[in-house]
């Protein structure tokens, strides 16, 4: 099993920049069990979180209050639940639940708008849509881009300082960021009538406006009314307020709440439902495995306001079966590094990268899930002429590895050993100066921190002050190493294994103040026509207006025998004319669910988290399924 090498910092990892959350909240990525010999004996792949002050206090043992003071520590029965299983999911699955709470946000839009503008025009439009039934294309979204998101609460304050030395650095957005809204703004409902018109009937009195007209005499205007054809003779503004109000208010109180109880379905409900059937249709050969859909949520407290996530670790295939497909994924990885330790990093924290990438690659190459691949020694190869030339050339700049050569595996973990052995005088000198700190007058402490220093400048010479450790112990293993891992996108197990990390998926509520459609989406990057168009479109396309019809009345003298005949005409001078209405758009201020993709490095903090997995708000207790009972014999734990 990897990265069991981890489990004894876990107990020294804090907190990093951002948001720093109460004691209780902290989860560390923890072991993950991604062994293809179990998924292929019934087992799904799972990861492991630790709640931190649980397991800080059942590694100090139990504790016997009749002997010893107990004060400041967990009960023994709670600090033994410290390990949480999650199952993982399938990217793709993910990208579904994304679709699908577009689609909930979409059917909400939809229901707020249309019932507020035909209640407003009542009659005319519960003619057409609640009696007639007019109707366009029902809503369908199609799956959100993936977007990996670098959450500002979990960066090391330190590592996004010196990553934006040399320029501005993108930390990616939510991927849900513009996306509440429709995918066309089309005149006519994209979802059933009967979904707005409930409880909605005709209604005639009080009389709403009395039209504008203009009089023609043999084709000659002899009067027309003030501001005809664009204004009424008469509105009835009050009964218009009123219609607006009780129409809001039927939205953001029935349909708001039929939005949140979707929402909820769609995150909380596994797919498929009976997790067996998933297992029951795999293949018992793991290079046949490919990457079935699968979604398994973990509720943190689930997602409403105040609370937490809803959170699912993803995977985008459970084994590579094809060389080239996971070849482009390790040099993806490759170029995620090396951007950002470019940016980032000195000469010898380069070195760190290289050796370390190149031995978490060749550990993911050599394994035996590859064993026999075809085309797996083009992909050794097309790895050593990544990293190779690069390496050797930093190496010769430091002494203590400039006597490493040969190939390139002997050159790596010659290196390796090296580090490592830097690594520890570099640890004896930070406890060494904490030592002087307590006690500056400690001659012992002084003659060796002089020796340690020698050593150091040494072996690594003009860039002994290069060291990448961190002298806080805050951050577990190569500490730039591990930050660069949040740029990591999602992969395969094997990826996920060998390199020590992972990617969730989550979604959470957000309290927002804004209008629908939402005026904010308009990408300001983009300069393009089509872009602004269609911005404006939505915007105009939804304001609150009630439509009045001016007329025409037209007298004319006709030989019927001779009559006078007169008669409402269309309008000559303008179509059907839009009213404004306060509040002029529709306004909402209240929660919307977003989502996001991020990758978490393992023995670090997974953030946007409150609470404990498998737990859930009071609010969500009508959805509160036992998922860690259903997931049991799924994981085997």
């Amino acid at each position: 099993m990897r990265w069991v090498w981890a489990l004894p910092l876990f107990s020294l990892v804090l907190a990093q920049a951002g948001p720093r959350y109460e004691e209780w909240t902290k989860y560390l990525l923890s072991a993950p069990d991604y062994r293809l010999e179990q998924l292929l004996k019934g087992k799904w792949p799972y990861l492991e979180v630790l709640r931190k002050d649980r397991y800080q206090d059942y590694q100090k043992g139990k504790c016997d209050p009749t002997k010893e003071d107990c004060s400041g520590r967990l009960p023994w029965a709670e600090a033994q639940v410290h390990e949480f299983y999650l199952p993982l999911s399938s990217l793709e699955a993910t990208r579904e639940v994304a679709r699908d709470l577009r689609r909930a946000w979409q059917r909400f839009e939809e229901r707020y708008y249309w019932r507020v503008i035909t209640e407003l025009n009542n009659p005319a439009f519960w003619f057409a849509y609640c009696l007639a039934g007019v109707k366009g294309p029902e809503l369908s979204p199609p799956l959100p881009d993936f977007a990996l998101q670098i959450p500002s609460e979990g960066v090391d304050t330190a590592f996004l300082d010196a990553a934006t030395r040399s320029g501005p650095l993108d930390l990616g957005k939510w991927a849900s960021t513009g996306l509440h809204t429709l995918d066309r703004y089309l005149p006519v409902p994209q979802v059933d009538p009967r979904e707005f018109c409930e409880d909605l009937g005709m209604q005639i009195l009080p009389l709403m406006y009395i039209p504008g007209f203009k009089v023609l005499i043999q084709g000659y205007e002899v009067f027309r009314t003030d501001g005809y054809p664009s204004r009424p003779l008469w509105f009835n503004s009050d009964e218009a307020g009123a219609r607006v109000e009780r129409a809001m208010q039927k939205a953001l109180t029935d349909y708001y709440a039929d939005y949140q109880k979707e929402v909820a379905q769609i995150l909380l409900t596994p797919r498929p439902s009976t997790p067996q059937d998933l297992l029951s249709s795999l293949p018992r050969d793991f290079r046949s495995l490919g990457a079935p859909k699968a979604y398994f949520p973990v509720p943190w407290q689930g997602h409403l306001l105040g609370g937490g996530s809803v959170v699912a670790p993803v995977y985008t295939e459970l084994f590579p079966a094809d060389p080239t497909a996971l070849w482009n994924q390790v040099q993806g990885l490759w170029n995620a590094y090396k951007g950002l330790i470019d940016r980032a990093g000195s000469d010898l924290e380069k070195v760190y990268l290289y050796v370390h990438f190149y031995r978490s690659a060749k550990d993911l190459f050599d394994s035996r899930a590859f064993f026999g691949l075809p085309g797996m020694d083009g992909v050794k190869a097309s790895l050593a002429n990544l990293v190779d030339s690069p390496l050797r050339t930093l190496a010769q700049g430091i002494p203590i590895l400039s006597r490493c050569a040969g190939s390139l595996d002997a050159l790596a973990e010659c290196s390796a050993v090296a580090l490592m052995k830097v690594d520890e005088f570099w640890k004896l000198k930070r406890d060494l100066e904490a030592r002087l700190a307590q006690n500056p007058q400690d001659k012992e402490a002084q003659a060796k921190l002089k020796d340690t220093d020698a050593q150091l400048q040494k072996d690594l010479g003009p860039k002994a002050q290069e060291l990448p450790l961190k002298a806080d112990r805050e951050s577990p293993g190569l500490w730039k190493f591990e930050e660069a891992k949040r740029w990591l996108p999602p992969s395969s197990l094997p990826v996920y294994e060998s390199f020590g990390y992972a990617t969730f998926f989550q979604a959470t509520n957000f309290l927002e103040a804004t209008t629908v459609p939402d005026i904010r989406n308009v990408d300001l990057s983009r300069l393009d026509l089509g872009n602004w168009v269609g911005w404006a479109w939505s915007q105009l396309s939804r304001l609150i207006v009630y439509w009045h019809v001016p007329l025409t009345v037209d007298i004319r003298l006709e030989y019927c025998p001779p009559c006078v005949l007169a008669y409402p005409s269309p309008p000559l001078e303008g179509p059907i004319q839009p009213l404004g209405v306060p509040p002029y758009v529709l306004p909402f201020a209240l929660e919307r669910t977003h989502w996001r993709w991020v990758s978490v490095p393992e023995g670090y903090e997974v953030p946007g988290v409150r609470g404990a997995p498998y737990t859930f708000l009071s609010d969500l207790s009508a959805y509160a399924l036992d998922l860690r009972a259903l997931y049991r014999p799924l994981i085997g734990r």
